[in-house]
């Protein structure tokens, strides 16, 4: 086990510009610990990675199967999509499917995180809305289990609507903890959001892709999370997203999931194993080349050559300026 956490640099000229400090765990589905990098021992909110266990009671109650869901719309429910075109009108009509509208996502508003879509949308006179929040496609998930269930869907952001308090039992049950024993935040789309063990949180990423120490129908559940996942990857981030990046370049190896303030998990199926990190600035572009990093590591090999571990950036003249990339090949 590695006391020293991962340290992702940005050079730029040949010189380290900054470094960002990563902690990491990798572990297996009984909580056995593989392979971990700095104090992993703290708690971490786990922001939007937590998406694909927050989806749990959706396949759980059936919600999704007797909605008739389809994978593109499971992959949205672990989304935090761009709000491009293919992920607002996908929203839309789900919104449609429920017999409800945009008024009742309780997400909030904010442009499409891809610049692109922004321009287009503000092109067509039309302004955004809760559709294009990066989170709407899950909160689609909430209001498809309240519909199902019977639930008034009013105030379903609260820690103690009957929606959170079956996403909490639910992560709790991946996790081996009370997720409402631990320190209560807001996240950026109003949900609670809780301070965790990161160990835990790799731990039920190695339960999500494979399965294990878990009940029969929650093994279910979670297969039909991690195929729609890797099935459809755009759905689940977008276009130039980390995340889809991962997903497809490994061809259905690895479902992954990025958080805000530079957290990341991922479960690699065929290994048995999950991985939780944390840059510890926050800092996302970190995040990412320590998964790159990680995924190296346990010798797992992208289907696509031309995959790279390392992120280049570019200028607005696309002028190749700087690398963001391990500060050392040796783990």
């Amino acid at each position: 086990m590695n006391k020293q956490a991962l340290v992702i640099d940005v050079t730029r000229g040949g010189f380290t510009e900054s470094s960002h400090q990563v902690i990491a765990v990798i572990s297996d589905a009984k909580g056995k610990r593989h392979s971990q990098w700095g104090d992993v021992d703290q708690q971490v909110f786990p922001r939007s990675t937590a998406k694909p266990l927050q989806a749990l009671p959706l396949m759980l109650s059936g919600a999704a199967q007797d909605l008739n869901l389809s994978q593109q719309q499971v992959a949205m429910a672990c989304s935090s999509h761009n709000g491009e075109a293919q992920h607002s009108n996908l929203v839309t009509h789900w919104l449609d499917q429920l017999g409800m509208s945009s008024e009742q996502l309780e997400c909030g508003s904010h442009w499409p995180l891809y610049q692109p879509a922004t321009v287009a949308l503000a092109q067509s006179g039309v302004l955004a809305c809760a559709v294009h929040n990066n989170c709407s496609g899950k909160h689609c998930g909430f209001l498809s289990f309240a519909h199902h269930q019977g639930i008034d869907p009013k105030g379903y952001i609260h820690h103690q609507h009957p929606v959170q308090l079956a996403v909490n039992d639910a992560m709790g049950r991946m996790m081996d903890l009370k997720v409402t024993d631990y320190p209560m935040g807001i996240d950026g789309c109003s949900i609670p959001t809780y301070a965790l063990p990161l160990p835990s949180l790799a731990m039920a990423f190695a339960r999500f892709g494979t399965g294990e120490q878990l009940p029969d129908g929650w093994q279910k559940a979670c297969h039909s999370l991690y195929q729609a996942m890797v099935t459809e990857p755009f759905y689940v981030a977008g276009s130039k997203r980390h995340c889809t990046k991962i997903m497809q370049a490994y061809g259905g190896q690895v479902a992954c999931k990025t958080g805000a303030e530079g957290v990341f998990g991922a479960a690699i199926p065929s290994l048995g194993l999950g991985i939780a990190l944390k840059a510890l600035d926050g800092t996302t572009r970190a995040a990412e080349v320590a998964l790159n990093v990680l995924l190296d590591h346990l010798h797992l090999k992208p289907t696509d050559p031309q995959f790279e571990q390392h992120l280049e950036l570019h200028n607005c003249n696309n002028i190749h300026v700087s690398d963001v990339q391990h500060a050392s090949k040796a783990l």
